[in-house]
């Protein structure tokens, strides 16, 4: 791919409402300023979300009904009559992913955004969100009520929708490495329930590594971006954004030609060819710009971010054997099966706290992998494809079933209220899946759970002994994501 940048070795410093809430039954060298922002940012890697969290339990974990052999991906795969059988083409993958864009109402593309636009709906949009977080009782870490004073004197100036032009020139950058999105531009957890610091209803989402963004507004402090991402609009740390000099420039960068997928868990980037200086890790899902490849490695684009926030491309390595992709992996049965199973104990995290996946980040990464661009809402994930049907809970048990049996293993996904799940398939009467939840209810009478908190096996029993009743109890759809 030509980059029409200046490739840089010495970059500047750098309402629960989704599937995550649910608890469900259980260039060269280095400078030595780039040394420097290495060091920098692996001190702060985890401090985002620094304070102690309750030990997870060790995974992958066995539940119920599952056996050792069942958290294989092999066990599902040679049960399928053709797994290797393309779901659909790369042109048909193409065509799909376009008919996701059109159905999400909240897909935008960054590239057909006007390069300057009016600033009183931004305005608005800014102080409503600010209005109505501030209207909800909501707690900090440390258990107290988080008063309005703290959203007048602190969140207020910091957003200063007051300062917003009648005219917004656009500014246009990509993401340096996975970040938050949030809804206020503060890392203050903001809870529903005392202590229940996994659930930041601050927290939207995670954009990963060269997400295009359109920069719409600055907080007073320069600390944050209010952007628009094709998924979501939110604030971004600045310093996570670098900026292109134009619209055209970013395209150019991110519509790409050759490109890296990452379908591990996570994969190292160095930024040398000796694999000795660490820059950061990369997702499952992450499509990067491949600019050639040798013996030992594959080499990458990077966006790095200067002192002044403009981007400077960087040459950065990938070790040979990483487990990446040249290209999207063909999009069918095995290699889906083969992906989810690649996240099997990993860390539950609502909005990709933690390094981790809530449900429908689960959902989106297996499938983001293999190149179905797939929305990040769980209810919007659970209308793409053929719908199979459509239930209440705690009815038709026998349709539900019929629905079970005529599923595709390896593409279908069972939604619940808030949560979702992707189908493996029946043995012995049983219906399993794989999905990334927090905790199993175990209760008739109280709220008493048990702590999963991480990507697991289980069948559609699970949580049925309590008084929300069990994972089918609960489907209210299945589709097809073909």
């Amino acid at each position: 791919m030509t980059m029409s940048f200046i490739a840089s070795t010495s970059p500047g410093l750098p309402s629960r409402s989704d599937g995550g809430g649910m608890t469900v039954g259980l260039a060269k060298g280095p400078t030595v300023q780039a040394v420097i922002v290495l060091a920098f940012i692996l001190l702060l890697r985890h401090a985002a979300w620094a304070e102690e969290l309750p030990a997870l339990p060790q995974g992958p974990l066995i539940l119920t009904s599952v056996t050792q052999e069942q958290l294989s991906p092999d066990y599902w795969i040679e049960r399928l009559p053709e797994p290797d059988k393309p779901i659909k083409t790369r042109e048909e993958l193409q065509r799909f992913n376009e008919e996701i864009h059109s159905m999400v109402r909240e897909r935008v593309d960054i590239f057909k955004l006007p390069v300057q636009r009016a600033g009183k709906p931004i305005r608005e949009l800014l102080e409503f969100e600010y209005t109505t977080l501030r209207g909800r009782i909501l707690f900090g870490a440390d258990n107290k009520r988080i008063e309005s004073s703290f959203f007048e004197t602190t969140i207020k100036p910091t957003v200063q929708w007051n300062k917003v032009p009648d005219q917004i020139d656009l500014k246009w950058g990509a993401a340096t490495r996975s970040t938050s999105v949030r809804a206020l531009p503060s890392m203050v957890k903001m809870l529903e329930e005392v202590g229940d610091v996994e659930f930041d209803q601050l927290q939207f989402t995670l954009v990963k590594l060269w997400t295009p963004v359109a920069v719409l507004h600055e907080s007073s402090d320069g600390k944050w971006f209010y952007v628009q991402v094709p998924y979501v609009r939110g604030w971004v740390l600045a310093k996570d954004i670098a900026i292109f000099p134009s619209r055209e420039a970013l395209r150019k960068a991110v519509k790409l030609g050759d490109f890296l997928v990452v379908t591990g868990d996570h994969i190292p980037i160095f930024l040398d060819s000796g694999f000795k200086n660490l820059w950061l890790e990369e997702s499952m899902g992450s499509v990067i710009p491949l600019a050639g490849k040798s013996d030992t490695a594959y080499e990458i684009w990077m966006p790095l971010r200067r002192s002044d926030g403009r981007v400077a491309l960087r040459r950065s390595y990938v070790k040979m054997g990483s487990d990446v992709s040249s290209g999207f992996p063909p999009f069918t049965q095995a290699n889906m099966i083969r992906q989810a199973f690649k996240l099997l104990g990993a860390r539950y995290g609502w909005g990709g706290m933690y390094e981790g996946r809530d449900c429908s980040g689960f959902i989106h990464d297996v499938f983001l992998s293999l190149g179905v661009d797939m929305p990040r809402d769980s209810e919007q994930q659970a209308f793409v494809g053929t719908q199979l049907g459509h239930f209440e809970p705690f009815e038709s048990a026998v349709a539900k079933e019929r629905a079970l049996r005529w599923s595709a293993p390896g593409f279908t996904l069972l939604r619940m209220p808030l949560h979702l799940m992707l189908y493996l398939g029946e043995v012995n009467g049983r219906f399993y899946v794989i999905h990334s939840t927090w905790a199993e209810r175990v209760s008739m009478t109280s709220d008493e759970k048990v702590r999963i908190n991480q990507v697991v096996v289980s069948d559609l029993t699970l949580n049925g002994r309590s008084y929300l009743g069990s994972l089918f109890d609960r489907v209210i759809s299945v589709n097809e994501v073909n």
